[in-house]
């Protein structure tokens, strides 16, 4: 699992990641099918800046299924 909170992500296999869940996001998530994104954020946000928020870039959806060792240097560019 790969958290983006803000500008920075975090992957569970560097560290615990721990989530905890209201009852809408609980429904929201057993719902979500074939969708690899889930962002909860404050109501009233701006719907463009939550999707550019949720502009994730391919390489960094391309380590949710970790085929490979990520890669946290500068240099990488996450």
């Amino acid at each position: 699992m790969i958290v983006k909170i803000g500008d920075k992500y975090f992957d569970s296999l560097e560290q615990p990641i721990l989530l905890i869940l209201g009852d809408g996001e609980k429904s929201s998530l057993s719902n979500m099918g074939e969708q690899k994104k889930f962002c909860s954020f404050p109501e009233g946000s701006n719907i463009k800046e939550i999707k550019d928020f949720m502009n994730v870039p391919d390489k960094i959806m391309e380590l949710v299924n970790y085929d490979d060792e990520i890669d946290y240097s500068e240099e990488s560019g996450i």
